[in-house]
């Protein structure tokens, strides 16, 4: 695969999946927020010695520290996402998606080549069919 295909695919992969990056995320900072509010009712309403307390704060804190993460995260995916919206996410990755199969019928093109003498017969490349003219 060329470095453009690849380039292209990543292309068309960025277009098709930011939406999906995004849900995802969302739905990870919500169910970090449920942890968060279990942890927090934990300490509102169980009746917790000091060693319990501490335990949950330090889960407390991991779950906190995750959430923000994940909603770091998806502050560059909106940042992201205002570049793709933009632009019509379909029309633009069959765009790609053109580009990549002509990239393809190029290089089959390229790779199946062959010279037609128009005036010197005798030439080395054209003896047979299949080999090349370099």
């Amino acid at each position: 695969m060329t470095k453009e295909e690849e380039f292209l695919i990543e292309m068309k992969n960025f277009f098709e999946n930011i939406d999906k990056l995004k849900l995802d995320l969302e739905k990870q900072i919500s169910e970090t927020e449920k942890a968060r509010n279990d942890l927090l009712h934990e300490l509102e309403l169980g009746n917790l010695n000091a060693i319990e307390i501490m335990k949950v704060a330090k889960t407390l804190k991991e779950v906190l520290q995750e959430r923000r993460q994940y909603k770091d995260e998806l502050k560059k995916v909106m940042t992201l996402k205002g570049f793709t919206d933009k632009y019509n996410n379909k029309l633009i990755v069959g765009d790609i998606i053109q580009a990549l199969k002509n990239l393809k019928t190029l290089q089959k093109q390229l790779e199946e080549r062959k010279y037609r003498p128009r005036m010197i017969t005798n030439l080395k490349c054209v003896e047979e069919e299949t080999k090349e003219c370099q």
